[in-house]
């Protein structure tokens, strides 16, 4: 039994009873009704017992009849029932008030019924109970197996075994991204002391308690299920259903990992795309595969990004590898993006469209914000390429060669950035093959005055024209930057626009100094030598 007081004294005949104090004490949790017959009883005393009495052994003792609700209350007890006519003909005001300062259900039983009757109405109403919730649940666990064999049935999966089951349920992914919440908890309560250990806990979370069964596939861990169950004790038939729910919730995910990856049309596809991209087939040939595996991304305007791994020995590469296209395809900050993605040696190459659902943050801002995940997955650093957006297909071939050559100029320029655009250094793509000499003379073209000079004050002047300069013009971000005031920040760039003559609000002069930092970080990228100025900022 496991109801609450309020709703025992719903059940015929406790239901001619009368909560005489002790309301606020109606939601305790009821599992068992026992008749006190002796006066040392609360020795036994469990949790969530009621106790039915005559009073028989407290009749002549006021003061033991308020130790005794104190000590029931202490004891975790659901209630007492007293039955009155025998021995007490009404409940004393001092046993009231102290049962209704304490809380405790305090009931005066119907006379006319035994307390046998009363304990069968209410075990009655428990088989009854427990009968129908059986019959709900083996129904439910026939419509699972019936969504089981029916798993390639449109619509999202999770919500259709949530609809199924009828409880509320999450799904966690196994590194920590939130699949599904239907929950009363928010993602942060949810996610409060990730990571989990692998094993079926009781938890929790925002108020309320949820049972947290890990999914298993090929004997790895892949993610969580955790339900709400109807009341805090859960009954053993419910927690069957919901371990019938985790395994196919576990069958789908794994196969969601192996399919998006394997399936022969994109296996197809992956080998057309790799031979196009190196030279070997046409681009009629990837749009005809990528017709056949649904795969739309060249449809419209799109855009390419490479994600390359630094510093990992090839043993760890691949896995490695593995873990990041997982994310890419199933952390929902980036999910509905719906690119496409191809392993490669070295990396990964995305396609993503550059138009539609999702598209409102840019990939950049994404990459370098919104998927923190890479940056636990190794010891290896990660790096995100990006083209410029393209329209038309054939123009693939050019992305990629983008990437690449980002990629390329960021090693040279020895560039820390977790996220490096084509569009934001390709001037250094334009000019890699100036001259050093005419780079160095160019340098001292523009910036002579300054960097001509050993002293402090003017290399601090170079560092502030510098980061204004990659700040787009913007004193407000070149301040904030630097760490100084802004009438300071305006002030120094008033001197040094004294100094060098030039005016800011021309944009020819902004290209000039632009120009003149690119080509002084190309030359100390070039040798490593820091010897023309201050350290130079990486953009």
């Amino acid at each position: 039994m496991h109801i609450t007081v309020e709703k025992a004294l719903e059940i015929y005949p406790l239901s001619e009873g009368k909560l005489v104090a002790g309301k606020s004490g109606l939601s305790r949790i009821l599992k068992s009704v026992n008749i006190i017959d002796a006066p040392d009883f609360i020795d036994w005393v469990k949790e969530g017992d009621m106790f039915f009495t005559t009073a028989y052994v407290i009749k002549d003792r006021l003061d033991d009849a308020i130790k005794l609700i104190r000590s029931l209350k202490m004891c975790g007890s659901a209630g007492l029932g007293i039955k009155l006519g025998r021995f007490w003909t009404e409940m004393p005001a001092e046993l009231i008030e102290e049962a209704d300062r304490l809380g405790f259900p305090l009931i005066e039983l119907p006379y006319p019924f035994t307390f046998s009757d009363q304990i069968n109405g209410l075990f009655q109403d428990e088989l009854s109970r427990s009968t129908l919730i059986l019959h709900t649940i083996l129904d439910k666990q026939k419509k699972l197996m019936q969504l089981a064999l029916r798993q390639t049935d449109g619509g999202n999966y999770f919500e259709r075994i949530s609809s199924v089951i009828e409880f509320p349920m999450a799904v966690v992914g196994g590194r920590g991204h939130i699949l599904y919440n239907e929950t009363p908890c928010s993602d942060g309560e949810l996610m409060s002391d990730w990571p989990w250990e692998s094993q079926v806990q009781k938890v929790v979370r925002g108020g309320v308690q949820l049972i947290r069964i890990p999914l298993s596939y090929q004997d790895e861990t892949i993610g969580f299920g955790l339900f709400l169950p109807s009341t805090p004790l859960v009954s053993k038939a419910e927690e069957g259903l919901f371990h019938q729910a985790s395994e196919m919730l576990a069958f789908y995910l794994g196969n969601m990992l192996v399919n998006s990856t394997e399936s022969f049309l994109h296996l197809d596809l992956s080998t057309i795309m790799l031979r196009y991209l190196h030279k070997g087939a046409s681009i009629d040939a990837v749009l005809q595969y990528a017709e056949k595996a649904g795969v739309n991304v060249l449809k419209g305007a799109y855009q390419c990004v490479i994600c390359a791994l630094h510093g990992i020995s090839d043993e760890d590469r691949e896995a490695n590898l593995k873990a990041v296209r997982q994310e890419l395809e199933f952390n929902p900050s980036i999910k509905e993006r719906k690119g496409y993605h191809l392993t490669m040696e070295d990396g990964i190459l995305s396609i993503y469209p550059a138009e539609g659902i999702g598209t409102g943050k840019s990939l950049a801002a994404l990459f370098q914000t919104g998927l923190p995940f890479t940056q636990a997955l190794c010891n290896a650093r990660q790096v995100f390429a990006l083209s410029s957006v393209k329209t038309r297909p054939e123009r693939l071939a050019e992305a990629f060669s983008e990437c690449l050559e980002t990629l390329k100029i960021g090693e040279r320029l020895h560039m820390k950035e977790r996220v490096l655009q084509f569009e934001t250094i390709q001037m250094a793509h334009l000019f890699q093959f100036v001259p050093a000499e005419s780079m160095l003379r160019y340098c001292h073209y523009v910036l002579g005055p300054l960097l001509d000079s050993e002293s402090v004050y003017d290399q601090e002047m170079l560092q502030t024209l510098q980061t204004y300069v990659f700040s787009d013009a913007q004193i407000g971000e070149t301040a904030k930057q630097l760490f100084i005031h802004r009438n300071t920040a305006a002030y120094r760039l008033e001197k040094i626009s004294e100094t060098l003559r030039i005016d800011f609000k021309k944009s020819n002069d902004l290209l000039q100094l632009r120009l003149a930092f690119l080509f002084m970080q190309m030359l100390q990228g070039e040798d490593g030598q820091e010897s023309l100025a201050a350290p130079v900022r990486r953009f």
